[in-house]
């Protein structure tokens, strides 16, 4: 026969089944709910995102994470889900322009083509897509997301669509997050868009603009200083030195040590040592340029995503390479 402080132990434990079964069925009624209602925080696509919010948000918005990696990097681990389109100089990205121009804008049509297979729509819902770098110290892995960025404002994806992850893929495995070696098979959708063009301007456009700083009308150089100032020649550009009139500011200040990006405040006062108050979200313009428009790019994404510069900055593809084809450097 049982004693009477067994059988209170045992009332006490049978007492409390039910509500262990109550907490389990609670935490897999929160599993269901956390993937089938979007997280607040999910409904903020910023211009840089988090690794902690592409973990939690990737699998409740039609988000498309393209990793920019080489394929071999992708191979060895990727985040969950993520398509490789590695950024080269002929690739879905950029191709080779008139006059072999390095790094130029591709064909319109082959561009939406290339979205649509990997499975990014304009229509009924607007795809975001998330852009995945590595890092390096020479800036130039890092500059791999903003070009991109460029490329995808030419086909039309507008602010809000285009976000970077901010360190790239190194700060989503400081996080230890997952990772996997399986490739995705994405579901192909219909692209449609229009060419943007309105931020793009060409050699002669630039050549209207120089010597006009007092107008607010400035020409910023994103390459290193000793490529800007002529003491390195880059093997693209025919003769050393810089765009007459234009300022210095190198596109790899941008990003600290670790590929993430400096702060709002920080970067606006890298502009500011620049250009002073010259040029202002309101007033003036900026035309941005670098050897062939990698760092270009980065400035790019700065001034108009970060820093909210707007329409009032643009964007000169064929830089250095193409001028120095055909104008004098300043050194």
């Amino acid at each position: 026969m049982l004693s009477i402080p067994t059988l209170l132990r045992l009332s006490a434990i049978v007492g409390l089944i039910p509500s262990v079964a109550a907490a389990a069925l609670s935490v897999n009624a929160q599993k269901v709910e956390d993937r089938a209602i979007t997280p607040l925080t999910c409904l903020f696509f910023g211009d840089i995102v988090s690794p902690w919010w592409l973990n939690r948000c990737k699998q409740h918005l039609d988000m498309v994470v393209i990793d920019l990696r080489s394929a071999a990097e992708y191979a060895v681990s990727h985040i969950p889900g993520s398509i490789s389109a590695p950024f080269e100089p002929i690739s879905a990205w950029s191709q080779m322009g008139p006059g072999d121009l390095l790094l130029e804008l591709p064909e319109y049509n082959d561009l939406a083509a290339f979205l649509g297979s990997i499975g990014v729509s304009n229509s009924p819902s607007a795809t975001k897509i998330v852009l995945v770098n590595g890092v390096d110290p020479t800036s130039f892995s890092q500059a791999a997301s903003p070009r991109v960025a460029t490329t995808l404002r030419f086909a039309g994806l507008a602010e809000g669509r285009v976000a970077i992850l901010d360190g790239g893929f190194p700060a989503w495995t400081r996080e230890s997050l997952p990772v996997t070696t399986d490739v995705p098979v994405p579901v192909p959708r219909t692209f449609v868009s229009a060419p943007d063009r309105s931020f793009l301007v060409d050699i002669n456009y630039v050549a209207s603009k120089l010597h006009k700083n007092k107008q607010g009308i400035f020409i910023l150089d994103g390459r290193d200083p000793d490529v800007y100032n002529g003491t390195r020649l880059e093997e693209w550009a025919l003769k050393p030195g810089h765009i007459p009139s234009a300022k210095n500011l190198p596109t790899a200040n941008i990003w600290n040590p670790d590929g993430s990006f400096k702060s709002t405040f920080e970067l606006l006062a890298l502009l500011r040592q620049q250009i002073g108050y010259g040029a202002s979200r309101s007033y003036g313009e900026i035309i941005v340029s670098c050897g062939v428009g990698g760092f270009g790019s980065g400035l790019l994404f700065t001034l108009t995503r970060v820093l909210g510069f707007g329409d009032n900055v643009k964007f000169y593809d064929g830089s250095a390479q193409e001028w120095s084809r055909h104008f004098d450097m300043e050194i």
